[in-house]
This record gives structure tokens, C-alpha cells and sequence, in this order.
């Protein structure tokens, strides 16, 4: 159904999926602007009456007042992430602008691409892959392995930090390679017989091996990982984040890194990714000089398929919302 011709401004990344771009050209009038910064963003706000805005999941910029008010015209933002931290929400209900997050949408069940890479990124910390890599470009072979020695993924044990969709989806696959699963999800009730479920996230950390951190960031998961929670994890433990980085405390993790209770970890999120330069990042200065930490950029749900049904799905809320 064609949208009356509805001005969109889309800022997702969109171009490699030709059939989806064709659609939304024919159906509305839609501006795409993939990769325009803050102020590319401020000058198209000002000068479009745009009814829709299809957003980029990861911007360099928080889509705030100062942007939302250039466009009065503007009933809803599509994102197709589950998170919604880079908008201002508070102000959009303000301005009474729908807001759509794939958290709400029954798509985000076949949506596996950051579910596969925690659990990569896992495999890659405990058998320290990256550093094998890095040693084959140094021009060394097995004359590094004493180095590059790491564990058997069967028989540790993994606790996972939120049992949602990637909580789940990891305690599933990494049980099919022999690993014994915890859990920690006070809103949740775990029905797997392979999961153990804990009610105390403090008795699960000293039990684990492996620690993966899958929750949402609200007000109550804001720097939740912390010293309270490093200091109680076993020694020697293995860390995962790709939720969002301001869930961890990052000078804690950092102390804990430094003085080897955590023997390697590996993050796909940092804190304040959207607004400072990551060089600047406590993470990332030590990642440079340092062979037990592993930093991606924010890239877990980044694949063909998982961007092709998000993107899909966020266009078809802003169909759904105008054709009502």
C-alpha cells in the first residue's frame, strides 16, 4: 500500500539492499542520507517537512531536542536496532512522535546476527585468535604458541548476564559444545533444562568461567557491572559484553584487566561510542598495548540477513503508521 506519498528521510544503511530501496521509492517520497553527520542532519531537519525518519542504529550523533525540534512536522522514528539509546525518548513522547525499536516487533526472534557473534567473540577471547593472527603477520608460527595457548570451550562454564534473545540464543549454543550454563534474569523465568537459573547474580559469579553480559540498557543496568560485580568473579575469568558499553563501569573493568582477575575479555561496545572519539577511550589505549582484550566496533548485528529483516521491519512500522 502506498504511503500518500509521506516525505521520509532515511539515515539507515540501506544500499545494499536494492529490492527494499526500490520499494520505499515507490511508495513514498523518501530522501536517503546514510552516513550524513550531526550538522548534514540539522541542515535536512530544517529544510524537509519530513513525516517519517527511518534512523541509523548507530549514528555519531544523539538524536536529541536540538535536532528534533528543526522538523515540527515529524510523527515517527523507525529504528531497526532493539536499543534505542542514541534518541531521546523522554522528548519524543514530549512531542508525542511513535517511536519503533525492534523490541517490540516479532521479527527480532529470527534475527541471530549478534547472538552468533557474542558467541564468536567468545571463542575468539578463549582460544585467543586474534593474537594468533597478529603473530602469523609478525612473521612467527609455532615459536609463539606458548603464548597463544588458551581452553577447551567443553567443560567451562558460562554465565550468562540476561537471558533475553542473545542470552538465550548463547546458553543454546554453547551448550552444544559441552559447556555448562548458568543464568542471572530476575524478569524472567528460564524453562531450559540445560540452563541452570540463578536468583542472586552474586552467587552465579564465582561459579563461572566464562561471563557474558546480554541486557538492555536502562536506568537500573547503567554501569551495573562494577567493582562489586568484577571483584566477586572468579579468577581467571573469561569477559563478553555486546550489549552496550555504558553498562560497564569501564575504569573497574580496567583495574580488573590490569591485574589479571580477568584473563582476557573481548567487547564489541565501549561508553560514549555516539559521542566521543573512541581514541580518547580508556578501552581502546590499553587494547593497543595489551594482547587480553579484544574490541570490535559495535558490529554484532552487522550482516546482510539481520540488517535486511531489521531495516524491512522498520520501514513496514512506518507503512503500518500511516496507513491506520
Amino acid at each position: 500500500m502506498v504511503l500518500d506519498r509521506k516525505k521520509l528521510l532515511i539515515t539507515a544503511p540501506i544500499d545494499f539492499l536494492p529490492e527494499l530501496k526500490e520499494t520505499i521509492q515507490n511508495e513514498t517520497d523518501v530522501l536517503f542520507s546514510y552516513g550524513a553527520d550531526h550538522d548534514q542532519i540539522k541542515y535536512l531537519l530544517k529544510g524537509n517537512a519530513f513525516d517519517g525518519w527511518m534512523v541509523a542504529p548507530c549514528p555519531t550523533y544523539f538524536i536529541d531536542k536540538e535536532l528534533l525540534d528543526l522538523c515540527p512536522s515529524l510523527k515517527i522514528i523507525a529504528t531497526p536496532s532493539t536499543g534505542s539509546n542514541h534518541i531521546d525518548v523522554s522528548y519524543l513522547l514530549e512531542r508525542g512522535i511513535k517511536l519503533f525499536t525492534l523490541k517490540e516487533c516479532d521479527v527480532v526472534s529470527q534475527i541471530l546476527a549478534s547472538s552468533e557473534f557474542t558467541f564468536n567473540l567468545m571463542v575468539s577471547v578463549v582460544r585467543k585468535i586474534p593474537c594468533a593472527f597478529q603473530s602469523v603477520l609478525e612473521g612467527r608460527w609455532r615459536d609463539a604458541e606458548s603464548s597463544l595457548r588458551g581452553r577447551e570451550l567443553h567443560g567451562l562454564t558460562l554465565g550468562i548476564i540476561g537471558f533475553g534473545r542473545i542470552g538465550s540464543n548463547l546458553a543454546r549454543y554453547s551448550h552444544s559444545f559441552g559447556m555448562k550454563i548458568f543464568a542471572y534474569d530476575p524478569y524472567v523465568i528460564i524453562k531450559n533444562p540445560d540452563v541452570i537459573q540463578y536468583g542472586c547474580l552474586n552467587e552465579m559469579l564465582p561459579e563461572a568461567d566464562v561471563i557474558a553480559v546480554c541486557v538492555h540498557l536502562n536506568q537500573e543496568t547503567f554501569k551495573m557491572v562494577n567493582d562489586s560485580v568484577f571483584s566477586l568473579m572468579k579468577d581467571g575469568v573469561y569477559f563478553i559484553n555486546t550489549s552496550r558499553g555504558d553498562i560497564v563501569e569501564e575504569n573497574d573493568f580496567l583495574k580488573y584487566l590490569m591485574n589479571g582477575k580477568i584473563e582476557a575479555a573481548g567487547v564489541d561496545v565501549i561508553s560514549d561510542e555516539l559521542t566521543s572519539d573512541i581514541n580518547d577511550n580508556i578501552l581502546v589505549k590499553y587494547a593497543r598495548k595489551s594482547n587480553n582484550l579484544i574490541i570490535t566496533p559495535h558490529i554484532a548485528g552487522i550482516t546482510y540477513d539481520s540488517e535486511r529483516k531489521a531495516q524491512t521491519a522498520a520501514y513496514n512500522a512506518i507503512k503500518d503508521y500511516f496507513n491506520k
